[in-house]
């Protein structure tokens, strides 16, 4: 809630944005105090260039024995320990929010960039200090959240250079992408590779010395970004020569600058708008790169990208079965709707006729029924359970009005059979209703 979590208390809780020296005591203390009730208490790696904060970021994980009474008190425990004001705890959130009083000795704040004691006639007894305490269900969990939660919004701008590639990163592990899948259904298109930070930065080309400390600047940040494998700038005029105007990221290169905002996702234009340095590497950044020439040139493919996923995380078999079996689902649809409902005539009959004449002939092309005492050719399906689809419209454009027959006629039998049942029990009924009398 970015030190919002209290604006709507009534009387709202007054939690200003932190100078440097605010914060590191707040963290400092609030890290202390948490300690004495979990084994692992650790804040991410901030952003570079930050100045002011609007809350205090901490991450839990593995509570000591006998810290808490019962689970449901964490919160009411904490509350007490951190000598809060108040808490905000929704149901499902593993991020509790405390106000927690200004730190002593630190009377400062930052409002619009001035000293807020200054700014204001309001005491620094009566500011609180915003502070999320994010419970990790496990040791590995809080390991994860600090490798994705580092430098702010460094993983935004990872993930657009290697979004174009088929892989995603997201707040549980590393992915790739099956194309043919991820258009209908993103989340279905991804295939686990890893959730080990080390092997993560290896693959991307990233120094993992770098990632552990904080950048200084922006540009640091910014620098240490590009030095991705896959990152590289496309030239505008290259682009617009080609006519190149919805070309994936990694045909076309990061484009930044006016052109490239038009080209983003929605998700990364919302970001554009909220997140400043987000802004800046597309802003800024990629055009100055642009500019000076600097990585120009295209290094890989999202093939070579794909195979080499392949050989260092061993999901070939996984990758290859799901896009198989994703595209006989979507084949078997097409037989079916294109191969034989959409060539039985809308003018051949009523809709029970035409209903007839489908299941029959789905019953004989899919269902493994004979025809005429034999498997058609158009029943036949390739090694890997694919139909010749020319072959299945032919059959069925040949045969729609033989399958009708066949298909009343099975309806008139099973009608037949039917009422003989339902003749045969009312007969039983009464027959044993008569016993009963004569009883």
């Amino acid at each position: 809630m970015g030190g919002h979590a209290f604006s709507s208390q009534v009387p709202p809780i007054k939690t200003p944005r932190m100078t440097q020296e605010v914060y590191d005591e707040a963290l400092k203390q609030n890290q202390a105090v948490l300690r004495k009730f979990y084994s692992k208490v650790e804040s991410a790696i901030e952003g570079p260039g930050k100045t002011t904060y609007g809350d205090v970021d901490i991450l839990v994980a593995l509570p000591l024995e006998g810290a808490f009474s019962s689970e449901d008190r964490v919160g009411d425990e904490l509350k007490k320990a951190l000598n809060a004001k108040a808490l905000v705890q929704e149901k499902g959130n593993p991020t509790i929010n405390f106000a927690v009083p200004w730190p002593e000795d630190t009377i400062t704040g930052a409002k619009n960039g001035k000293n807020l004691a200054e700014s204001t006639d309001t005491s620094s007894a009566s500011w609180y200090v915003q502070v999320d305490v994010h419970i990790c269900k496990s040791e590995h969990e809080f390991d994860w959240e600090l490798f994705h939660s580092a430098h702010g919004d460094l993983w935004n701008i990872i993930g657009t250079t290697i979004r174009g590639f088929g892989l995603t990163i997201n707040n549980r592990a590393f992915f790739i992408r099956i194309p043919e899948i991820e258009l209908a259904d993103r989340k279905k298109s991804m295939v686990f590779l890893t959730d080990n930070p080390a092997e993560i930065l290896d693959f991307l080309g990233l120094n993992q010395g770098k990632w552990w400390k904080r950048f200084s600047t922006q540009q640091e940040m910014f620098e240490y970004a590009a030095t991705c494998r896959m990152f590289w700038v496309r030239d505008v005029a290259e682009d617009e020569a080609e006519g190149d105007a919805t070309g994936i990221i990694a045909e076309r290169g990061q484009e930044g600058g006016a052109e490239g905002k038009k080209k983003l996702k929605h998700n990364d234009r919302q970001r554009l708008a909220k997140r400043p340095i987000f802004r800046a590497w597309v802003d800024e950044f990629i055009p100055m790169c642009r500019e000076a020439g600097k990585y120009s040139d295209t290094k890989i493919t999202r093939e070579q990208i794909r195979d080499e996923v392949f050989k260092k995380f061993g999901v070939k078999e996984e990758y290859e079965t799901r896009r198989h079996d994703w595209n006989l689902a979507r084949h078997l649809v097409e037989v079916m709707n294109d191969g034989i409902k959409a060539n039985i005539p809308v003018d051949g009959g009523d809709n029970q006729t035409r209903s007839a004449a489908t299941k029959v002939l789905k019953g004989v092309i899919m269902e493994g029924e004979l025809y005429e005492g034999a498997v058609p050719e158009a029943a036949i399906r390739d090694e890997n359970g694919f139909y010749n689809i020319q072959l299945v419209k032919l059959f069925v454009v040949e045969n729609w009005r033989n399958a009708m027959k066949i298909g009343m006629a099975r309806q008139r039998a099973k009608a037949r059979e039917a009422m003989k049942a339902k003749a045969e029990k009312k007969a039983r009924v009464e027959r044993d209703s008569s016993l009963y009398d004569v009883v």
